[in-house]
């Protein structure tokens, strides 16, 4: 199995992708300024960034890969979305996390703090890690028995911001939370938040991740109140 949509929702897919990159050309057109810091972050200043990823582990050994669309947060975004991780088990009273299509975060957290939490993910070379189970989002179904309705907080991040494709990981993430009132956070373009509301009952956070080699900016959407969340980010301008 692929990244890449069934073919019966391709056109659809495609369609989507059309009409939020138009948005983003049209933005780009009218401040351009705002895409040049973009690449500064990932070109003119990549001694900046190089500094920050050696002070993540994670960062500092797993490349991103683009043919599996692999775009990874900032350490300060990191943190203050492992943060806001740690917040919602202090509001829930559980701990028991699933990292869906987020790696960095899942590695990011303590070792003790991995032992109740699990990463579903598409990329295999984390294959031997505790805790890792393989995912595809085209078979969202496919989740083992063991796990469903086994956490407390999901946190997602798709490879791509098509409707059809977050249709996929709600199933997902439906199938893994323990009930209605078990929380949730994603990361995606605000063009979605009427699709997260709808998903998952989520509102978008004042705190924006940075994400230094993607294109798009991306919101932080939640269904929980988190303090780590309700400031701006500094590394964005």
């Amino acid at each position: 199995m692929s990244l890449s949509p069934h073919h019966e929702d391709s056109a659809v897919f495609l369609n989507e992708l059309k009409d939020i990159s138009t948005t983003y050309a049209a933005s780009r057109n009218q401040n351009t300024h705002i895409c040049n810091a973009k690449r500064l972050t990932s070109r003119e200043n990549e001694s900046s960034v190089s500094g920050i990823l050696l002070k993540n582990e994670f960062l500092r050994q797993n490349h991103e890969k683009r043919d599996l669309n692999q775009y990874w947060y900032s350490k300060m975004t990191i943190d203050t979305l492992c943060d806001a991780v740690r917040e919602s088990a202090l509001i829930s009273g559980g701990n028991r996390v699933a990292f869906l299509s987020t790696p960095s975060l899942f590695f990011s957290l303590s070792r003790e703090e991995r032992e109740s939490c699990a990463l579903f993910d598409f990329d295999t070379s984390w294959g031997t890690c505790s805790g890792y189970y393989h995912y595809d989002y085209n078979d969202p179904e496919n989740i083992q028995e063991s796990c469903r309705g086994q956490f407390d907080l999901v946190v997602t991040d798709p490879p791509f911001i098509s409707q059809c494709v977050w249709k996929q990981y709600a199933i997902t993430t439906k199938l893994l939370l323990k009930g209605n009132a078990s929380h949730v956070m994603t990361t995606t373009v605000d063009e979605n938040a009427v699709l997260m509301a709808a998903l998952f009952d989520c509102k978008p956070t004042l705190f924006r991740p940075s994400i230094p080699h993607l294109v798009y900016q991306y919101s932080v959407f939640v269904n929980f109140p988190s303090s780590a969340l309700a400031q701006k980010n500094p590394e964005l301008k």
